[in-house]
């Protein structure tokens, strides 16, 4: 069996993220929370703006994943939710390789706003080629 290599660190920019990016997200997944999806409603808890689904910003960084690795190799994703991105924001994901033994990957993982506001911490296991 051959040694994979691995990028020492991986990174993404996601957005600005738009009401119709929250509005398709909404749609896809179920979550019509007025949070997400109506100005008058951020305000009255306490957000300026709306804020973006946590599971968005998890499938933001799910997609720097497969983006460097393929739709399958993505095989753990951890993560915990640390703040808010919300409607007009940044979403900068980026990981850094922690170690790797034969084809599998282990990274750290972390997403921030584009004004460095951290909105969640993690890690992952990634896989280089097809399973076989």
């Amino acid at each position: 069996m051959s040694v994979a290599t691995f990028p020492e660190r991986l990174e993404l920019r996601c957005g600005p993220v738009t009401a119709v990016d929250l509005a398709l997200f909404a749609a896809a997944s179920g979550d019509h929370n007025p949070l997400h999806l109506d100005t008058d409603v951020a305000r009255a808890a306490g957000f300026d703006r709306p804020i973006v689904h946590g599971m968005l910003t998890m499938a933001f960084t799910a997609r720097l994943f497969t983006k460097a690795f393929g739709p399958i190799g993505l095989r753990h994703l951890q993560t915990r939710f640390t703040g808010v991105a919300r409607l007009g924001d940044i979403v900068v994901l980026s990981a850094t390789l922690t170690g790797s033994d034969g084809a599998m990957g282990r990274y750290e993982l972390v997403a921030r706003t584009a004004t460095g506001d951290e909105l969640m911490s993690g890690t992952a296991r990634v896989a280089q080629g097809s399973p076989r």
